[in-house]
């Protein structure tokens, strides 16, 4: 990953990391997208590169903390594993 993609994904994560602080703190009715600009460190366009306003980022920030959530989850469970000859019996 080149510099360029680098800190544009440093970016992104302190939007996302800002937002959710601010969300779970202030809530949402109360937190404007110049508070979660100003947090995260920030230009306003640049938030407006990745968001179309504090509902989408709310949105992806919900997807994105479910993908933090559930992949390491599910590495975690595994299949009960089934006798053979239940096994056998399903396949039929």
């Amino acid at each position: 990953m080149g510099k360029l993609e680098l800190n544009k994904k440093r970016k992104k994560s302190a939007l996302y990391n800002t937002a959710f602080e601010l969300f779970t703190t202030k809530w949402l009715a109360k937190t404007t997208i110049s508070d979660i600009v100003e947090n995260a460190g920030v230009a306003k366009g640049t938030f407006y590169l990745y968001f179309k306003d504090k509902y989408d980022i709310r949105n992806k920030l919900i997807s994105h903390k479910a993908g933090e959530l559930f992949p390491r989850r599910m590495t975690l469970w595994k299949p009960p594993t089934l006798p053979v000859s239940l096994h056998s019996f399903i396949l039929l």
